[in-house]
């Protein structure tokens, strides 16, 4: 193992589900041709991915549905029959069986369609390579999406994504994240119970449960497939820049200045997206690791890296707004953080660059993969730039 890699730790082990949706997912993986597929274009792959989704969102529909029907016809025939307390009982058993299984057939429907997207992409293999040490591998970052648990803190050249957020913020994120799930759907439900009630329509509402917790789960396989392609994407595109633009040849003609300056661009990125998203980590785990960098603290210090920028020559100061261009968007999103800052970096080419990085951003979601490699060339001065 190298050096490197000792310094990056996973400070949250894996848990019980992830540990079971990557033994699933590899069990799927290994079911599948291990001849990996043509490269897809970008329409068609953009296309297909689309289908899975929206196949899998309809099952989900009908999983929400089936789900809820038990617990509504009981209601129905018995709510005014049985003795209160046991009515209640019997609600309270029923809901809590059928939510598990509808919890368990949406797990199961989201690593299943993840996987298939997986297959487009061609990152479908078990022992598919991965940019990311220990135990993250694609199987464990696309379990994570499937199942929507939260991404591993993660510890690395002394970078704390979370330092702008209080402690108690963080604590009651991690609470709701781990409550999301049942909460999700449960206070969905008791609010537009109580509306219902209030009109007078509570009878008839228990029967529009059915559709509204299945456009419900329909929504949440939407999410869970969304945040797997943007993670495969990624994925993809942290390959490409290592592979194939940041070359060895490339980084040779780089200054030491520049190659601190683009774990700086990365490492600040993080740190104003405020969380551990594997897109960011991949591509500052390989850029660090291609180029060498001293291990040290501060890499995340804002100020630091706009200094750098004036210290180094104007072609490498296109090739480090290139890279934080890249860096901003590659988790799909821009901060409130990010959009403040950023202008500080790009000055009398902010314009610029933000057009770039939607551009990015519009790519990665849509899953033109080709046209986002196409915006991640590193270059040092990029066209529209030469002709501000």
């Amino acid at each position: 193992m190298s050096i490197k890699k000792t310094r990056y730790t996973r400070e949250t082990p894996v848990g019980f589900l992830e540990r079971a949706g990557v033994n699933y997912y590899r069990r799927l993986a290994e079911s599948v041709d291990s001849k990996s597929p043509d490269s897809v274009e970008d329409e068609s792959l953009q296309f297909l991915s689309i289908l899975i989704t929206d196949y899998a969102a309809i099952i989900a529909f009908f999983i929400g549905v089936g789900s809820s029907i038990p617990a509504v016809v009981l209601e129905w025939q018995y709510a005014e029959k049985m003795d209160f307390y046991h009515y209640i009982a019997l609600q309270i058993g029923i809901g809590l069986l059928f939510l598990l299984v509808e919890l368990v057939l949406l797990y199961w429907l989201g690593l299943k369609t993840v996987h298939s997207v997986a297959c487009l992409t061609r990152h479908h293999q078990a022992d598919d390579e991965s940019l990311l040490p220990g135990d993250d591998t694609v199987a464990n970052l696309l379990a994570r999406a499937a199942l929507e648990l939260p991404d591993p803190v993660i510890r690395y050249l002394g970078i704390d994504p979370l330092k702008y957020i209080s402690r108690s913020r963080l604590l009651v994120i991690g609470a709701l994240y781990k409550l999301k799930v049942i909460l999700s759907s449960l206070v969905v439900k008791f609010l537009l119970t109580r509306m219902a009630g209030k009109l007078g329509l509570r009878a008839s509402f228990s029967w529009v449960a059915i559709p509204i917790t299945g456009i419900w789960d329909a929504i949440v396989i939407y999410r869970v497939v969304k945040e797997a392609r943007l993670r495969l994407f990624g994925y993809r595109l942290a390959h490409y820049i290592i592979e194939d633009v940041v070359t060895p040849e490339f980084a040779a003609s780089l200054s030491s200045k520049a190659k601190e300056g683009a774990v700086r661009a990365i490492a600040t990125m993080m740190v104003l997206t405020q969380n551990h998203h594997p897109n960011m980590l991949m591509l500052l785990f390989k850029i660090s690791d291609h180029f060498a960098v001293q291990d040290h603290n501060g890499y995340d210090d804002w100020q630091v890296f706009l200094d750098l920028l004036d210290e180094v020559s104007i072609d490498e100061r296109y090739f480090l707004l290139d890279l934080l261009s890249i860096a901003a968007i590659f988790d799909g999103r821009l901060s409130p953080l990010e959009k403040r800052l950023l202008p500080e970096a790009f000055g009398n080419l902010n314009a610029i660059y933000m057009e770039r990085i939607q551009s990015l951003k519009k790519c990665l979601v849509s899953g033109h993969i080709h046209a986002a490699k196409a915006l991640c060339q590193l270059n040092y001065r990029p066209e529209s730039a030469l002709s501000a």
